[in-house]
């Protein structure tokens, strides 16, 4: 999709009609209590709108819509062509208010329209599509028995899914979530994060246009400590989906202990590691990917390769490499395509930010890039690049995730001396290796412990692989790919005596 001019954004931004209420029973709505809140834009802390803040009482009603639509089958037991047909029908209407979706996920999120205009709009109907797809094609089968019994091992919809978004890619998540929940024959209640519900009110109104079935797909908005809670301990939700930090991970596995013991999917945290070794050929390339891998999206992302593991014996040339490759990174206004960089989502996690860069001037790393506030006048919440060398294992900005545009530098002395950096972490999400030597590729991709290993690029992977971590990064969980489907299904057996 070719990019508009900031003029023309500017102009989509200023007349476009904003999705306010919940969808509940296929029906727009306002909160039990009229209550609402306010949603800014961080890229200049100006309010955008008020929207509906619902509690455990609509949360209720939604539940309730949901199971009733999957007990009587309007969807789950629909056939799957036709389920299919409709999802298609989706991800087509998706396409055509593509401009209006990426204008509202700027306005709500701080994002570059230059990221979400080529790549998110599409992405999100990519992925509805691919899942419907899959729909028809996911098999039963038949097991090897005697002339006498007849063994099926089907699989059949779960029921009723919970699914938690994150604020950082509210219309990916989104769709990574929707496609196989939907396409499996589920029913479900999206709780969007609540600083970035715009575009998925939107999809929740395009869903009604594309004929998914009222009471099938759900959307409830409001604090996530209210609603989480709420669906996290509701007796009557099957699957519970979540991405987002670890903290909220453990209290979400709580309210499953607590409550009815329902299977919680997780996708969380992430300090990733990118290994750049002595024999890489193209360093020019490689320093242009772990630019990207670390600044991509203001560094708002659980791939972010945000530790940078050099090897010795290339770590002044290659690192100078990353500097000069960094200075790329402009920041500014993201309804504007010439710009890489946006704002960050909110005035107290770029303080955040900012704080965890004091901490590593105080912990003795070396500023050697960026590190400041800036565009203050415009009154959002812009953060410069920022790269920091001489970082030691046991440092702050070495452990812990910042989720912001900052790079912490560190030196190996070999492979295992890299593999281990790379390992010590609690996380294990995603890690980049850089290297030409194959059977050094190998041993370093076996050896880290992560659910997506890059090599000789910054990629998650596309549709058809399983995203997902290790450690405290998530477990069994995945998005994308068939995995995805499965997981939101049971698996039955049926034996039957032949005579």
């Amino acid at each position: 999709m070719s990019l508009l001019t900031k003029e023309q954004y500017e102009k989509i931004a200023s007349s476009v009609k904003f999705s306010t209420k919940a969808l509940i029973n296929g029906k727009l709505v306002d909160s039990i209590s009229r209550k609402t809140y306010i949603t800014a834009n961080p890229a200049t802390g100006q309010n955008i709108t008020k929207i509906a803040a619902c509690d455990v009482n609509d949360v209720n009603i939604a539940v309730e819509a949901a199971r009733k639509s999957f007990e009587d089958g309007r969807w789950s037991k629909m056939a799957p062509s036709k389920r299919k047909e409709i999802l298609l029908n989706f991800a087509e209407i998706i396409r055509k208010n593509h401009d209006e979706l990426a204008v509202l996920e700027v306005l709500d999120s701080g994002r570059p329209i230059a990221d979400i205009a080529t790549m998110d709009v599409e992405e999100t109907a990519a992925s509805i599509a691919w899942h419907a797809e899959a729909a028809d094609k996911l098999e039963d089968s038949i097991t090897s028995t005697g002339p006498d019994n007849l063994s099926l091992v089907v699989r059949e919809p779960v029921g009723v899914v919970g699914a938690i978004l994150p604020w950082n890619f509210p219309l990916l998540m989104a769709a990574w979530k929707l496609g196989p929940i939907l396409a499996s024959g589920n029913s479900t209640i999206v709780k969007p994060a609540k600083l970035t519900s715009l575009t998925m009110l939107k999809l929740a109104e395009l869903s009604l246009e594309a004929g998914i079935p009222e009471g099938v797909l759900n959307v409830v908005t409001g604090s996530g400590a209210i609603i989480g809670e709420a669906i996290g301990m509701h007796q009557d939700i099957d699957v519970l989906t979540f991405t987002g930090s670890t903290e909220v991970g453990r209290k979400l596995l709580e309210y499953s202990g607590q409550s009815n013991l329902k299977r919680v999917l997780m996708e969380l945290g992430g300090k990733n590691p990118c290994v750049v070794m002595p024999d890489v050929a193209d360093m020019d390339y490689a320093a242009e990917q772990v630019v990207a891998a670390v600044f991509w999206n203001m560094g708002e992302n659980c791939t972010s390769n945000s530790r940078l593991i050099i090897h010795k014996d290339i770590k002044d040339k290659f690192l100078a490499k990353v500097i000069e490759k960094s200075k790329e990174w402009n920041v500014g206004n993201p309804l504007d395509p010439q710009f890489k960089l946006g704002s960050m989502i909110e005035k107290s996690h770029m303080e955040t930010v900012l704080g965890y860069i004091k901490k590593g001037e105080a912990e003795g790393a070396k500023l050697v890039y960026g590190g400041h506030q800036t565009l203050t006048e415009t009154g959002g919440y812009y953060i410069e690049p920022t790269i920091f060398d001489d970082v030691t294992p046991d440092m702050v900005i070495a452990r812990e995730e910042i989720f912001g545009p900052v790079l912490a530098v560190l030196t190996c002395e070999d492979e295992a001396d890299a593999i281990s950096m790379a390992n010590d972490t609690v996380y294990g999400l995603h890690a980049s290796i850089f290297s030409d030597n194959t059977n050094q590729v190998y041993r370093l991709s076996r050896g880290i412990r992560a659910g997506t290993v890059s090599v000789n690029c910054f990629s998650e992977g596309d549709i058809t692989t399983p995203f997902g971590g290790f450690k405290q990064s998530g477990f069994f969980s995945r998005d994308k790919s068939l995995w995805a489907n499965r997981q939101y299904t049971e698996l039955k057996t049926i034996w039957m005596a032949i005579r």
